[in-house]
């Protein structure tokens, strides 16, 4: 990670929204090539993260990732870092605070064909522990044990 990379974690504010909408719409039409253009739009950040807490973080108030965090099963429903601040080190920070947060075990499913995002859980320490199917493709259950 940069030396001079400052990043700054803090709950989401509704004044967050857009940019959050916006970020979450790029990286899924960037990395997620397998799925079909036609299932990308700018009101799917709004319908995947209802009622989820969420953490943001941001490198000079500029929104950088999010994680959100479904917190009645514990589970980790997305984490996405901005195309231009992948690789140093903000999705480690984001997870970290997730699992501060909820102080708990945690699972998240990952799809099998998001492989970066699989070796990522694999490097953090999270275990796969069961696999299935769902309308995006076949993924892997991790599970973070506190």
């Amino acid at each position: 990670m940069k030396a001079d990379l400052k990043i700054e974690i803090t709950h989401f504010e509704e004044n967050d929204r857009e940019q959050l909408k916006l970020m979450y719409l790029e990286v899924r039409q960037t990395n997620f090539t397998w799925l079909s253009k036609e299932s990308f739009n700018l009101s799917s950040f709004d319908k995947d993260t209802d009622g989820e807490f969420i953490l943001v973080a941001k490198v000079k108030n500029e929104i950088v990732g999010f994680v959100s965090v479904w917190l009645n099963d514990n589970f980790l429903h997305n984490l996405y870092i901005s195309n231009d601040f992948q690789r140093k080190g903000i999705g480690r920070i984001l997870l970290n605070s997730a699992i501060e947060l909820v102080n708990s075990d945690l699972t998240l499913k990952c799809l099998k064909k998001n492989v970066l995002g699989v070796r990522f859980y694999l490097k953090q320490e999270w275990e796969p522990v069961s696999e299935g199917v769902s309308n995006e493709g076949e993924y892997i259950v991790f599970k973070y044990r506190k």
